[in-house]
């Protein structure tokens, strides 16, 4: 579990770390892995999958799927934390010596390759098939973060082990520094085992998630001493408060908050970063209604400077999707259609100790403009824009 000293001087004195992640501890039950069973090879033989229905596939071939070959861990989908956990789960794993799978609503990583697409039951027999490219290459385990479309495109399926929560914890995590420059955390685990860290990880959800991804994979029979020191080389979650660092003195974040509930989520956490202000950049979907975006248009009313942009808005006039959002907030913010001018915006205006919060996308690499599909990545965009003031690198 997570307790800390008090903050350093560059924190607010009314902002403590265990005040910042205890808010979060409630509504995230600890999560963790048992031990590994043996694996029983089932008959050589395979049946062919009929393509006559979603679910068909995976009943006619479940004697003999690649998930039979891997050990499991589900992670309940529940928001920020749980996405941050699978995909530290992921890395800690990987640093212990397994080899693991990660498959969530955001998509999938395979065998060293990433697939941004989320997975679809129409898919099953396409996943399956990437799931068995795995197990070929060495993969001895798949990390899901679980919906119920995940969920369905497994069912039935039993695999070599179920990864089980802990009984109790395993390792605890005391935040010593928290910045939006990053967090110095020490780390104890139950051998006794300690290591203090310095993180590029910031906000309370993240640092929640690794203290249950570091629970999860000690649970799992992995070293202790080799888990802390894969912590070093740990990025951040993608998408989850991502720092985009070219050596500038201001903090840039992307982010996937792209409702009105995680967008107010997400600017709470920020105030916790001793910011001194949040410039923000956000916008919502076409296929939003009036009142989505009017909820987040209100949402956004937290930040102390608002820029409204596109964000997939496909066939909808983005003058109405900005109106919208507008009529939320009560009016005051920018209005900038071209997502890449509303960035460059953003890093334009910011100063010393700002923080600024490009919010939508995250890991979507994409931008949905009337018929068009263009490639598209948040991080790209703010680090042109960083490079126009003259920020291109900490080397520098």
């Amino acid at each position: 579990m997570l307790t800390a000293e008090p903050m350093l001087q560059t924190a607010p004195a009314s902002l403590t770390a265990e005040a910042t992640l205890a808010a979060y501890r409630p509504r995230h039950p600890a999560l963790g892995i048992s031990e590994p069973t043996r694996f029983r090879r089932s008959s050589p033989s395979r049946k062919v999958a009929s393509p006559q229905s979603l679910s068909e596939p995976l009943q006619t071939s479940v004697h003999d799927h690649p998930l039979q070959r891997l050990d499991l861990c589900k992670i309940a989908r529940e928001g920020r934390v749980s996405a941050a956990t699978a995909s530290f789960v992921h890395t800690l794993l990987s640093g212990a010596g397994r080899r693991p799978a990660l498959l969530t609503p955001e998509g999938g990583l395979m065998a060293g390759r990433l697939f941004p697409q989320r997975p679809k039951i129409s898919e099953a027999s396409e996943w399956e098939r990437l799931l068995a490219t795995h197990v070929r290459s060495g993969g001895d385990c798949l990390i899901i973060e679980e919906d119920s479309e995940i969920r369905e495109l497994l069912a039935g399926i039993s695999p070599r082990s179920h990864l089980q929560p802990p009984t109790s914890p395993r390792a605890w995590i005391q935040a010593q520094a928290l910045h939006w420059r990053g967090s110095r955390l020490q780390v104890f685990s139950h051998d006794g085992t300690t290591r203090t860290a310095h993180l590029p990880l910031v906000g309370g959800s993240n640092l929640l998630a690794l203290d249950l991804a570091l629970n999860r994979v000690i649970h799992a029979g992995c070293c202790p001493t080799r888990t802390l020191a894969t912590l070093p080389s740990l990025d951040p979650p993608t998408g989850l408060l991502e720092p985009v660092h070219a050596g500038q003195p201001y903090g840039v974040f992307v982010d996937r908050a792209s409702c009105a509930a995680d967008l107010a989520e997400l600017l709470t956490e920020a105030r916790t970063l001793s910011g001194r202000r949040l410039v923000l950049v956000t916008g919502i979907h076409g296929n939003s209604t009036p009142e989505e975006r009017r909820a987040l248009g209100a949402a956004a009313a937290a930040a102390d400077e608002v820029i409204f942009t596109s964000d997939n808005p496909r066939h909808v006039p983005v003058a109405s999707i900005l109106r919208d959002l507008q009529a939320g907030l009560g009016g005051g913010a920018l209005e900038e259609p071209d997502r890449h001018a509303a960035i460059a915006t953003a890093v334009r205006r910011a100063k010393s100790d700002d923080l600024v919060l490009i919010a939508g996308k995250g890991s979507r690499p994409f931008q949905e403009l009337g018929s068009a599909v263009i490639l598209w990545d948040d991080r790209l965009h703010a680090r042109d824009a960083l490079a126009g003031r003259g920020w291109v690198g900490d080397s520098l």
